[in-house]
């Protein structure tokens, strides 16, 4: 059975260096790549509507792909709420992927200093906002396994 991986993490993490490292040939849809490739910016409120859109159209696309030819699939954003992660974890079930959650526990004040270390910076506030509302995976909510990795300097 392949993984439906559901990245959790505030922005700045490192979700996206995890993914790169430890899962390199996993499938993965990446919110920030979907930004840059609709306006060229990092995070701009004006398009996130647009950006939710696109990234429903290839979960639901590459979903039942990635059950029928076994293939792992990664879901690479902040994914902070259990509300967030709820419709995601459900489509990983309905189609028949083991939904597995990769929970990157950074401080605050290290994902602030990584984001001012990027050549494309994310607003310190919103870093705040994810930080605020981050509610950490549980085996509850219908992942088969949780991954937890701390986040040191």
């Amino acid at each position: 059975m392949a993984d439906l991986y559901v990245m959790v993490g505030i922005p700045g993490s490192g979700k996206t260096t995890y993914v790169r490292r430890h899962l390199p040939c996993a499938l993965r849809i990446s919110l920030d790549d979907l930004r840059l490739m609709m306006c060229g910016q990092p995070f701009d409120p004006r398009i996130e509507p647009a950006i939710a859109v696109a990234a429903e159209a290839l979960l639901g696309a590459l979903v039942p792909y990635a059950a029928r030819t076994g293939t792992d699939l990664v879901f690479d954003a902040t994914n902070v709420t259990r509300a967030r992660r709820a419709p995601v974890i459900e489509l990983a079930r309905q189609h028949g992927l083991s939904p597995v959650a990769i929970f990157l526990e950074c401080p605050l004040a290290l994902a602030q200093h990584r984001n001012r270390q990027r050549p494309e910076q994310v607003p310190p506030d919103v870093i705040d906002r994810f930080a605020q509302r981050l509610e950490p995976p549980t085996l509850e909510e219908g992942f088969a396994r949780i991954l937890r990795v701390p986040v040191q300097p």
